[in-house]
């Protein structure tokens, strides 16, 4: 085993002693670059999960800014020395260019590749121990919703329970302390109004990492509390919508109506904005960008785009 090479944060990373097969001798935590990245893939099980695009850049990011974090996902290795876990992690490191703390089992066995694959397997053990799970779960499904859009362009994508798998939700989680963080402040936003708790987390998260994040406490106190405000506060506009029960279909065109309406409110918020409504127009039989017309009932005109978290 190579000297330790540097600590951060309270962790002591190697460089890995490596095998005929060029895995490591044995699991450890290990800094990882473009070399060994490359090297490892080229080990990759043919049944790997599809390769996600969008999830690939999110960790390429995190990796180019400084933020990631060893977590407890790892890359992992079957007893051949066959990849079958963390192919997006290490296609990042090579899209990121930079060297990163990477959690590596070694030896697995084989069988556990379907668990692996589907993250089934971790939800009881992964989340007993979380306050609010659900919500926070909830939360990191939006998040990534609102990541597919931004790489979409702004224009909506899906927001199926199915669409991501729980791996990748407990990764959100894991790259998103601020859920954890937030989520009492958006169950008693709930209680107090009845704005959805995890679609208000997911906005307050971003909101923490975005321009103004030392607004949040004055929204959140608004949403709370319904006082100190006047016509054209979009924290009373968007409570309003709540308590009038206007957002409390399960159907996907009235989620993404929903958060598109709250990042609004938000938004205006923080950059001390009045408005004069508050509204998010989606219509899914649209096949038009902005148009300068209204979406009422059976209409096909204008789909808005997807704002970002200001």
């Amino acid at each position: 085993m190579a000297d330790i090479d540097r600590q951060e944060d309270g962790y002591a990373f190697r460089i890995p002693t490596l095998n005929e097969y060029g895995i490591p001798v044995r699991s450890g935590d290990y800094w990882v670059g473009t070399d060994l990245a490359t090297q490892w893939l080229e080990r990759n099980l043919e049944e790997n999960r599809k390769v996600s695009t969008v999830r690939v850049k999110r960790y390429a990011k995190a990796m180019a800014e400084g933020r990631w974090k060893l977590t407890h996902q790892s890359i992992a290795f079957d007893q051949q020395g066959n990849l079958i876990d963390g192919q997006h992690r290490l296609m990042a490191v090579i899209h990121s260019k930079t060297v990163v703390p990477i959690r590596v089992h070694v030896g697995a066995d084989p069988s556990t590749f379907a668990v692996i694959d589907t993250g089934y397997g971790r939800v009881a053990s992964q989340f007993m121990r979380v306050a609010n799970a659900n919500i926070v779960k909830g939360a990191a499904r939006i998040i990534l919703f609102a990541e597919q859009c931004r790489e979409n362009g702004g224009e909506v994508a899906l927001m199926h329970r199915s669409t991501f798998d729980n791996d990748v939700i407990f990764e959100t989680v894991d790259q998103w302390p601020e859920l954890q963080e937030y989520s009492a402040a958006a169950s008693r936003i709930y209680r107090a109004c009845g704005s959805s708790s995890t679609n208000m987390l997911a906005v307050l998260a971003q909101a923490s990492r975005g321009k103004n994040p030392g607004a949040i406490d004055s929204f959140v106190e608004k949403m709370i509390l319904g006082e100190d405000m006047s016509k054209g506060d979009p924290a009373l506009l968007l409570r309003n919508r709540a308590i009038a029960r206007m957002d409390r279909s399960l159907s996907y065109r009235d989620k993404t109506v929903l958060y598109g309406t709250t990042v609004k409110a938000w938004n205006a918020h923080a950059k001390g904005e009045k408005l004069k409504f508050l509204r998010f127009i989606y219509d899914d039989k649209s096949e038009e960008g902005m148009l300068p017309v209204s979406a009422g009932k059976g209409s096909t005109g204008m789909r808005e785009k997807i704002p970002e978290v200001y």
